[in-house]
């Protein structure tokens, strides 16, 4: 299903990027994070508006009640669950983590700080 009305659906874009690193045609990264390459990649694209507008994120509870968070909203939250990981708790690049939460958003704000942290 299209978002905002737009045809184009983000994952044969994601398909695309992956079939052009698949055929040699773009340099596969030396180390990868999901947090920097893309989250903010596409933050970037947007801002710039070579990529339409679309929600990074859109939860719905039993209740029907709604969280949306934009690509620059999930990484400003992202970057500051990842400096409390990293400076109040200490956490260093290759530690374990293990989060224990319900099926809520800021599970998925957690994963992110973690990929950021290393």
């Amino acid at each position: 299903r299209s978002l905002h009305g737009r045809s184009r659906l983000l994952t044969s874009q994601m398909i695309s990027h992956y079939d052009s690193i698949n055929q040699c045609e773009r340099q596969l990264p030396q180390c990868f994070n999901f947090a920097s390459d893309i989250l903010d990649e596409w933050t970037r694209l947007e801002k710039d508006g070579t990529r339409p507008s679309n929600p990074a994120f859109w939860w719905i509870n039993e209740e029907g009640e709604e969280v949306k968070w934009s690509f620059e909203e999930l990484g400003a939250l992202s970057r500051k669950a990842a400096n409390i990981l990293s400076e109040t708790c200490g956490l260093q690049r290759g530690d374990k983590v293990m989060a224990i939460l319900p099926r809520v958003p800021e599970w998925w704000i957690m994963s992110i700080a973690c990929m950021r942290t290393g």
